[in-house]
């Protein structure tokens, strides 16, 4: 059986006497997404078949079609794009657009569920009309461009000003063939459409220090480890910049993209935060008022030492990724007990969960994003039901509850 990843688009081959009889589950060979297969689909016979994660729905809600508006400028693209929406019974596209201006017209005539938008258009440009969404009529937002591709500055702009997700146009240039883009198109505005208007805002820039930033002069007195998969991108940037400077904290977190990506993203969200955001690297003394980022192909680690507390980072390009959240948060329980936190931001399987319960454990303080607004809600509502939790709105609401944390820990 032939799957692919709805995150990454990787194909993955896989023996179907490999799946447990009632999970039907298993990660992604590259970017390590916990996929789920439904029964009926695995039954069909299908030779390719695209897993994706799927989150309850009433009945009527699964019956009723995912409406979706298509926005850009060329005749020949929103002609393919429509076919393609169009192949499926659970899409139905209501209107199209040629720039952004006509776009904001009939999403307030038409209402849908889900718009599809272009980067480069004329009269009003893809990242100005989706400013113009957020505040007039906020709607799940997927950009759909040659120009979004993962690590690119217009993708990290467009998540910033309330974007729900980013792909890239079918084209027989990309190295996956058109029916493997196609379904992976399909299932990302699905998601789009489940994680409803809750999870669309319009992230507002944070007031940046000097670009010669310094980290508070005192010890690192806590630690949070942050766990995201899918949806990361956005949830990260609405919370990274909100944080404070002068916080005697640092932030860790592991995300499920390649290096490269991770670097592009670190550059990126460095320039938007008022705190330091930098790369994670072996041996590094961990400081206050910075946010350290790996990838899921680098094992990152806390230990301590005799100069105090430390980053293990090792690369592991050719190993499938493993649950690198899970592996974070306990080294962090286990070399600052009561001083570790962690947080979990959306995401798709189970990942986080285990390393969330040890360092609650241990006596740390622990953070779920409010799955309402997540992207994908898996990973949030199974820690918060199993914690007991009360899950935390995003961005401002998020770093307050971080401060507030911080303050009653130092009184």
């Amino acid at each position: 059986m032939i799957i692919f990843c709805e995150e990454c688009g990787a194909r993955n081959d896989l023996n179907s006497d490999k799946l447990s009889e009632n999970l039907h589950a298993f990660n992604c060979c590259q970017c390590g997404e916990s996929l789920v297969i439904s029964k009926p689909l695995m039954d069909s016979g299908e030779l390719s078949v695209f897993a994706e994660t799927t989150p309850q729905r009433s009945e009527n809600q699964s019956q009723a079609p995912i409406t979706v508006l298509i926005v850009d400028d060329s005749t020949v693209l929103r002609k393919i794009i429509k076919e393609m929406f169009s192949a499926d019974a659970r899409l139905k596209v209501v209107g199209e657009a040629e720039h952004g201006l006509k776009a904001l017209e009939l999403i307030s005539e038409l209402k849908p569920d889900v718009v599809t938008l272009d980067v480069n258009m004329p009269v009003m440009d893809g990242l100005t009309t989706i400013k113009h969404i957020m505040i007039k009529c906020p709607t799940p937002v997927v950009m759909f461009s040659t120009l979004t591709g993962q690590g690119s500055k217009e993708t990290f702009e467009a998540l910033r000003y309330g974007a729900i997700d980013f792909l890239q146009k079918p084209s027989s240039l990309l190295k996956e063939d058109l029916k493997s883009q196609h379904e992976l198109i399909i299932s990302r505005v699905k998601n789009a459409a489940r994680a409803g208007i809750d999870a669309v805002r319009y992230l507002r820039p944070a007031q940046t220090a000097s670009q010669n930033k310094s980290t508070p002069n005192t010890q690192c007195q806590w630690v949070f480890a942050i766990g995201s998969s899918y949806g990361w991108y956005g949830s990260l940037l609405g919370l990274i910049p909100e944080l404070k400077p002068d916080l005697p904290a640092a932030f860790i977190s592991a995300l499920y993209s390649t290096p490269s990506h991770v670097d592009a993203f670190t550059r990126y969200l460095d320039d938007h935060s008022p705190i330091v955001v930098s790369r994670a690297i072996d041996g590094q003394v961990i400081q206050p008022g910075t946010c350290y980022l790996a990838s899921v192909f680098e094992a990152v680690s806390v230990v301590n030492t005799d100069d105090g507390l430390v980053l293990r980072v090792q690369s592991e390009p050719s190993k499938p990724p493993a649950r690198i959240t899970d592996e974070l948060m306990t080294s962090l329980s286990t070399a600052m007990k009561e001083r570790a936190s962690g947080i979990l931001l959306s995401g798709i399987g189970e990942d986080g969960i285990k390393g969330l319960g040890r360092i609650i454990n241990g006596g740390g303080n622990a953070i779920v994003q409010d799955p309402k607004t997540c992207l994908c809600s898996d990973t949030t509502a199974l820690a918060a039901e199993k914690y007991g939790l009360s899950p935390v709105l995003p961005g401002p609401r998020m770093a307050e509850t971080i401060y507030a944390h911080c303050q009653e820990a130092i009184q």
